[in-house]
């Protein structure tokens, strides 16, 4: 059995702060899957029914072995590519937050800017955990999953936040990171970037360059065909196509044509992995 689904969350309040839910499932003994993460604004949480873990720089090793606890891995916003190797039978559950989003769930104190793995991280109880892979209904586990988010909710709100993410994801605002923070919030660069790596891990300028090639490799996957990757780079308002050339090479080490030709679209949502394995 394999299974790949992606599912938009139903609950009101956990849509605004949640983007998606994946499934992943492989009974296969003999499994073995590879392949790559680009960059990207999003952070995820990864639960897995019996697995261990071990990381290396830009490499996450997943291993299932029978009768381990549940596995929880945290993943921080990314401007380097993570490489994921999953071994053996897989039953995966991962959320996708939107920005400022898994802030509202967390119970403890964590580097927003490192990948952290359970034991020392517990997004849920480990009892919670075994009841929800023991549920072999998708539609019931995922009920289940979000009447605990629900219940471990607790809203945070940062309005100079909250206003610098929305100004960022506006296209058509190419405002400096300086005039931005003092005329558009009116707080200073500074306070905004202590604000930024406290909630999100990285820095404003970091986050509008994952931002803006997310926007282009999105606008890529969705565009009509005459739309190449000049006039794409100018709807995002790049310098110019060679801008984004570089841009793409700095965050995917490859060109544009290898990165679209190598990565493939998986689910409905905007997952786009490159299966190495």
């Amino acid at each position: 059995m394999r299974i790949f689904e992606t599912i938009k969350p139903k609950d009101k309040i956990l849509k605004k702060y949640i983007s998606y839910y994946y499934i992943d499932i492989a009974d296969n003994e003999g499994y073995f899957n590879e392949y790559i993460c680009y960059p990207h604004y999003n952070n995820t949480i990864s639960l897995y029914k019996s697995h261990v873990s071990s990381f290396d720089e830009g490499h996450s090793l997943i291993t299932f072995s029978n009768g381990c606890l549940p596995l929880q891995i945290f993943t921080p916003i990314r401007e380097e590519i993570l490489r994921v190797t999953q071994k053996g039978p897989v039953y995966k559950i991962g959320i996708v937050f939107n920005p400022f989003g898994i802030n509202q769930f967390l119970r403890q104190d964590i580097k927003m800017n490192k990948i952290t793995s359970s034991p020392s991280f517990q997004f849920f109880e480990n009892d919670f955990l075994r009841r929800l892979f023991a549920e072999r209904n998708i539609d019931y586990a995922i009920d289940m999953l979000e009447k605990a988010l629900s219940r471990n909710f607790n809203n945070i709100e940062n309005l100079y936040v909250t206003r610098a993410i929305e100004l960022l994801h506006q296209p058509e605002n190419e405002l400096g990171i300086d005039v931005l923070a003092e005329t558009k919030i009116g707080i200073s660069r500074k306070h905004l970037n202590r604000l930024f790596q406290k909630y999100l891990g990285t820095t404003p300028q970091t986050y509008r360059k994952i931002l803006k090639f997310r926007q282009l490799m999105d606008f890529k996957l969705n565009a009509v065909k005459e739309n190449n990757y000049g006039s794409l780079s100018y709807q995002l308002n790049y310098a110019d196509q060679s801008h984004f050339i570089k841009a793409c090479k700095q965050l995917t080490n490859l060109t544009p044509s290898q990165f679209f030709k190598e990565g493939k679209v998986v689910g409905s949502e905007d997952i786009f992995w490159n299966f190495t394995r």
